[in-house]
């Protein structure tokens, strides 16, 4: 049987998040604190619970809760990806307040009581969108194959279904300097990969070499992704 009320530890993913709120939902957690593993301290008492990232609940929690209110889920997802600190915490009383309304009250109450968690939402929102029009307008991937990004919000997961729609045909890598890591578009397939910076010229000349040797029957082969992608 699990505790109940304690801290709580997670691996920092939005999946290892959701599994979190499936454990509260159905196993009666009331998390006190939420932390990511990697900022636990030695000194920590009680020790936290570690509640350990399952894809397949994860997965099905998510459809579960876009089938009730696809406008909160999304602010929940946009807001955790902004990275605050203790957003985990708030996210949690704002998942609990949502999941006590009914259908009706839900949008309108959830937006009055936690306006601050909408608010975050739309900032992180805004980002995505602006990045995405610059780097267009920077003619990319046309100019480079590589493009470096600094966001003030982890915004490379929700830009993911943009830029792999309109370069299908294309190689290339974004990447976020301030989080050391890309978003990579090969062969027809888009990841998140996690390089140093130091590696990106190495990894502009793999990109550019490979495509030089694409057959062109492969370009017309059916497109796959692997990522993970944004809710919007």
């Amino acid at each position: 049987m699990k505790q109940e009320s304690g801290i709580y530890l997670y691996d920092g993913s939005f999946n290892g998040f959701l599994t979190l709120l499936f454990e509260v939902r159905y196993h009666g957690l009331r998390p006190m604190e939420i932390h990511k593993l990697n900022e636990q301290q030695e000194a920590l008492f009680p020790q936290p619970n570690y509640i350990a990232t399952r894809l397949k609940d994860a997965k099905t929690f998510w459809n579960s809760l876009r089938g009730q209110n696809y406008s909160a889920l999304k602010a929940l997802y946009f807001a955790f990806l902004s990275e605050e600190e203790n957003i985990e915490i708030q996210l949690y009383h704002f998942f609990c307040a949502w999941q006590k309304l009914n259908t009706k009250e839900k949008s309108m109450a959830a937006e009055i009581s936690h306006k601050e968690v909408y608010q975050l939402a739309a900032s992180v929102e805004k980002e995505k969108r602006a990045i995405e029009i610059r780097l267009v307008h920077s003619d990319f991937p046309g100019t480079s194959m590589v493009k470096r990004i600094k966001p003030k919000y982890n915004v490379l997961p929700l830009i993911s279904r943009y830029f792999r729609t309109r370069f299908r045909e294309e190689d290339w890598l974004i990447y976020d300097v301030k989080r050391k890591y890309g978003l990579q578009h090969k062969n027809g397939s888009l990841a998140f990969i996690h390089i140093r910076p130091e590696q990106l010229s190495i990894k502009k000349n793999e990109i550019e070499a490979q495509k030089s040797f694409i057959p062109a029957s492969q370009l017309n082969e059916k497109r796959r992704n692997h990522s993970m992608e944004a809710v919007a």
